[in-house]
């Protein structure tokens, strides 16, 4: 069994024992290594190397669009058929969406809320609007609500 002996530093390498400077080895590891305007961002050969060929320094790059895949929407990388199905379902939506209750000050009124809430449970209940207000008002919009909750029901 021979002994491989460990190089110290690869072939071409200033520090390397063997090294020649005007050889192949050297002038490739130079080409690679050493950088007159300072260090790389990217090594040689990088497709994002400013200095290789066909490199990808000249796609446009437009915000939130893949300019490897410019056919599909912007921000969300959807198909067409996806993007039209949902802009479909976001109409569904606020079709039937509710304006959330605010305070003059800017804060949410979540005590409107809890008694919208309180009076869908009641009317889902089966009772009518002035039925489901006598209801709240007799028992109180905690009791309603702990009612609800008791129930599991959603919304």
């Amino acid at each position: 069994m021979s002994l491989v002996t460990e190089r110290d530093f690869p072939k071409g390498h200033p520090k390397a024992c063997d090294y020649v400077p005007d050889s192949p080895e050297a002038i490739e590891w130079a080409r690679k290594n050493i950088h007159p305007l300072g260090e790389r961002a990217y090594p040689v050969g990088s497709i994002k190397s400013s200095d290789t060929p066909d490199n990808e320094c000249s796609i446009v790059w437009e915000m939130g669009v893949d300019p490897h895949n410019p056919h599909l929407e912007a921000f969300t990388g959807a198909t067409p058929e996806v993007a039209a199905a949902r802009k479909v379902y976001e109409r569904q939506l606020s079709a039937v969406a509710k304006e959330t209750p605010m305070h003059p000050e800017g804060f949410v009124d979540t005590a409107a809320i809890a008694h919208q809430t309180a009076l869908d449970f009641l009317m889902a209940q089966g009772h009518d609007e002035a039925a489901a207000q006598k209801i709240l008002a007799e028992q109180g919009l905690d009791q309603v609500l702990a009612a609800k909750e008791t129930l599991g029901v959603k919304g």
